[in-house]
């Protein structure tokens, strides 16, 4: 993409819950992620810790916002929440999501930012990191989005748990943005009501926000100059219980009624299902 100056008010916002070292740590690393022409300002939604994280956050970095809620908002509560709290105070162009497992590299926010100052930037409409695997670093998390699979069922990040050797290294359009670490219009954030909260818990609020953004004919754009480390066994945390296996699967159905075409419907009736 042909870059232009870039002059967007970005707002940072991530969330936690009783998670105060992963929430410390990716503030650091995002703060020195910062590049002397670029700057942005950071917020954290604390979903009910009682683990002293707003208070660790406060002795850190006394220039980041923490707002709290008493009760666990979940991810899209949380979320929308904050976004609300950031629109209302701070006028941004961007609000940019980050998941608080995430260590960022040299100018993150920059490269998530400056597709929407391009010469395309009034088509596009949100942008997403790639990501790697904290654990493994030489392996990809996320190599241009997701795939979503309505007649499997399923959705996979792309290029999950390829070897990195550049395969993903050029910035493309995504069939939908995973929302860990990406940055949307504000204006269109709003005009799209934010992430539908009936997908709390267990998502996928972030895809259902993706491709409604992109009916809206805003297009979505993986970025490749925004590199991250995640953290997905923290993410996962291996519980795989009654609970989670219901609401994904009540919740996929909701996914598939919004947005699955006839094939897809037939694929999944015959294929997914069984």
């Amino acid at each position: 993409m042909n870059e232009s100056a870039c002059d967007k008010r970005i707002s940072v916002i991530i969330l936690t819950i009783n998670q105060r070292e992963q929430t410390l740590r990716c503030i650091e690393k995002l703060q020195q992620s910062k590049s002397s022409d670029h700057s942005f300002h950071i917020t954290v939604w604390d979903n009910g810790s009682n683990d002293g994280t707003v208070e660790a956050i406060h002795a850190l970095d006394p220039s980041v916002t923490v707002l709290r809620s008493d009760t666990n908002l979940g991810v899209a509560g949380g979320r929308n929440a904050a976004a609300k709290a950031v629109i209302d105070t701070e006028s941004p162009d961007i609000l940019l999501f980050l998941d608080n497992d995430m260590v960022v590299e040299e100018n993150f926010v920059k490269a998530l930012a400056e597709p929407f100052c391009s010469e395309k930037g009034s088509t596009i409409g949100q942008t997403q990191a790639k990501l790697l695997l904290s654990d493994d670093p030489e392996r990809i998390n996320d190599g241009g989005g997701c795939n979503v699979q309505f007649w499997l069922g399923r959705s996979r990040p792309v290029g999950y748990g390829e070897m990195d050797r550049g395969q993903f290294d050029d910035a493309k359009r995504c069939t939908a943005c995973c929302g860990g670490a990406m940055a949307v219009r504000a204006d269109l954030f709003v005009s799209l009501a934010g992430f539908d909260e009936r997908f709390n818990p267990f998502g996928p609020e972030d895809l259902d926000f993706s491709l409604r953004l992109q009916k809206m004919g805003f297009e979505a754009w993986y970025i490749p100059a925004a590199t991250a480390y995640h953290d997905v066994n923290h993410t996962i945390g291996g519980n795989y219980s009654e609970e989670y296996a219901t609401s994904r699967s009540r919740h996929w159905l909701r996914l598939m009624r919004r947005h699955a075409n006839a094939m897809d419907w037939l694929g999944f009736i015959f294929i997914g299902v069984p």
